[in-house]
């Protein structure tokens, strides 16, 4: 028999989910597809996104970034437009 075994991570190893009301901030350095989620992947670690948030963080890799998470809806600003 095949059984599928899903990768067990560590919670220090999972991606972070923001909680309403906190902001996610720093340099963009890469995003990538994981389980139906979209991954951001900063200097100082990452976090675990809406899919529908790829395309328009795709665009701002490797600049500053804010994602704010309020009342359940996702905000990202471009934090230095240096």
């Amino acid at each position: 028999m095949h059984y599928d075994v899903i990768e067990y991570k560590s919670i220090l190893e999972a991606p972070h989910r923001l909680t309403d009301c906190e902001e996610a901030q720093g340099e963009l350095l890469r995003i990538f597809e994981a389980e139906g989620h979209t991954v951001a992947t900063f200097e100082w670690g990452a976090i675990s996104l809406p899919l529908d948030l790829r395309d328009e963080l795709r665009e701002l890799v490797g600049r500053e970034i804010g994602i704010l998470r309020l009342d359940g809806r996702y905000h990202v600003r471009v934090v230095n437009d240096a």
